[in-house]
């Protein structure tokens, strides 16, 4: 059968639209971890569990599966949606940013995710607009399109944004303007975001991409990882904290009498290395800064449900989140098959998930994606967008690029019209 997932790195092919973007190199209210004696790799400590947990976590699961409750939890719509970015085909002349925020509408949810990255806005959205160029957030929230997203009847936002001032966050050495831009920019995003939705009940989460491939660079194995691995984790703080700071700061200046809230994430990608001794995000980064919540993208956690669930702790253990959402403010950000490649068992699979982060007690969950994004590796040369057949794509989709809906999409049209809110 195949899986998505195992404890070896993932292919990030996925991604490659990003990749070359995502050159993201860190950021205050940080909390240094101290000095360490040496850069050896942390041991490895898989939690174990007890049989008899084991079989109380499986029936929890089995109990949770959407396909076996009779009503889905409240507020199911604004907690369970998907993302739309980068696809490689659209069906209308709308701008594409739009198209796909009404597809998702039309579908039923009340959660999107989307690209808010100045510097990618033309690979992230390619089909009918123009973009002008934008060097800040605020700037290209400001745009056309985007406005129009955040009038749209959405319940939660969920951007990926990453501020221009701050692409060179690795690299060592940055004076403390480096991280007062990084925080001046997200202050000025927040208190717009405030400004512009104030009247309305919806929540915006702004976060970033896959935290351990930005420390590590895409798709590498820290196996054994680089001398200097902590000092790179230590910056990654700094980097967030002045993300976080200006979230903070504008909330503190802007929220009183708003109806809308805004808060910051980080996203972390490779939570099942740590059990292989290998330095991660969770367990190196997570425990020096407080977030607002922490996203997971949890290809790594796709063996099973259990081993979903226990990731999720995992991340947990060691996040410090704060009074906006509370202890173990952990979602998923981004979990998805590719259905050409895995057509096997599509719909248990996402019903077995859906089962554990449901009884996790899991925020949000966001699908990769409502159009898919990756072409068929095989075809060569590769087909140029916009593609009209299935077999030209991978299968990360809602929607094919005939239109119909894949398996997946049928799944979770079903669900989104089966709940009540």
């Amino acid at each position: 059968m195949p899986r998505l997932s195992a404890p070896a790195p993932r292919s990030v092919t996925r991604r490659q639209f990003l990749g070359a973007g995502l050159w993201l190199v860190g950021a205050p209210a940080w909390v240094s971890l101290g000095p360490r004696a040496t850069a050896a790799a942390p041991e490895s400590s898989e939690p174990s569990l007890s049989p008899e947990e084991r079989e109380r976590r499986r029936r929890a699961i089995q109990a949770h599966r959407p396909s076996q409750l009779s009503r889905l939890p409240v507020g199911f719509r604004r907690r369970v949606g998907a993302t739309h970015v980068a696809g490689k085909y659209h069906f209308t002349k709308k701008p594409f940013l739009l198209e796909g925020a009404e597809k998702l509408l039309e579908l039923g949810t009340r959660l999107g995710k989307f690209w808010l990255i100045p510097r990618d806005v033309e690979r992230s959205y390619p089909f009918n607009h123009r973009w002008s160029r934008h060097d800040t957030l605020v700037s290209l929230a400001r745009s056309e399109p985007f406005a129009e997203l955040l009038a749209m009847p959405f319940e939660t936002l969920v951007f990926e944004a990453h501020e221009p001032c701050g692409e060179r966050w690795k690299q060592a050495g940055h004076p403390q303007a480096f991280y007062d831009a990084v925080t001046a920019e997200w202050y000025d995003l927040t208190a717009h975001l405030y400004r512009v939705c104030r009247e309305r009940d919806l929540t915006i989460i702004l976060q970033h991409w896959e935290g351990d491939w930005l420390l590590r660079g895409a798709g590498q194995p820290w196996n054994p990882p680089p001398t200097d691995w902590r000092a790179l984790c230590e910056r990654m703080q700094r980097w967030l904290a002045a993300r976080q700071a200006g979230v903070t700061r504008a909330r503190r200046d802007h929220a009183a009498g708003a109806k809308c809230r805004v808060a910051h994430a980080a996203e972390v990608n490779r939570a099942l290395d740590a059990w292989q001794g290998i330095p991660t995000m969770t367990r190196e980064v997570l425990p020096g800064v407080e977030l607002d919540l922490v996203s997971y993208s949890a290809y790594d956690a796709l063996r099973d449900g259990p081993t979903l669930w226990r990731c999720v702790e995992e991340i947990r253990r060691y996040a410090r989140t704060g009074a906006l959402f509370g202890p173990g403010a952990v979602f998923v950000g981004e979990i998805g098959i590719p259905e050409n490649e895995q057509p096997d068992r599509i719909t248990d699979r996402w019903d077995e998930w859906m089962g554990a982060l449901l009884a996790a007690d899991v925020p949000y969950i966001v699908q990769w994606e409502l159009f898919c994004n990756e072409l068929n590796p095989r075809l060569q040369p590769a087909p140029m967008p916009p593609i009209r057949e299935a077999a030209q794509a991978r299968g990360f989709w809602l929607v094919r690029p005939d239109g119909s809906l894949g398996e997946g999409g049928r799944y979770f049209h079903g669900l989104w019209q089966r709940a009540t809110s």
